[in-house]
């Protein structure tokens, strides 16, 4: 008889630094197009790098779906987090909805520096993370996000 343990679902394992982060993503090509994207998204889900909001790794099936938005679907259920890597940013598709959540990476001050702008050195925000996991595992984001909008399948 084989024991078998259930794990409740988690998102990705980060590293502390930022910095590891970015320059791991910076200029690696997608699986995909094999180009390097303007914007690499990773799926806090399973790793996966996308293009966001790039019309370069659309669905070939007539849905005229970018790649995060299909990702969302295939691997989320329709409800995914993605780290945006070059503003450190949390980008949530929920359906036909999306969000900025925020940041995971504050600098040494507890201060989000969206768009890397001020160039101080990010670490993980452990509670942050696991505010954004609750969310994620309860299916609050619609109850704690206000600022919503309409995607239209472009991300």
């Amino acid at each position: 008889l084989v024991n078998n343990i259930w794990r409740q679902p988690q998102l990705l394992k980060l590293p502390k630094n930022y910095d590891a982060i970015f320059q791991f993503y910076h200029k690696r090509k997608c699986s995909v197009c094999r180009q390097v994207p303007k914007d690499p998204t990773i799926c806090l889900l399973c790793g996966l790098m996308v293009c966001l909001r790039e019309a370069c790794c659309k669905s070939s099936s007539g849905e005229n779906m970018h790649e995060a938005v299909r990702h969302s679907i295939d691997c989320g259920a329709g409800t995914a987090p993605f780290l945006a890597v070059n503003s450190a940013t949390i980008v949530v598709i929920r359906g036909k909805r999306a969000c900025i959540w925020g940041s995971i990476y504050l600098d040494a001050f507890g201060e989000e520096d969206r768009e890397l702008k001020r160039g101080k050195p990010l670490f993980l925000n452990y509670e942050r993370y696991q505010l954004l996991e609750t969310q994620w595992l309860a299916h609050r984001f619609d109850h704690t996000n206000r600022k919503w909008i309409l995607h239209r399948d472009q991300l």
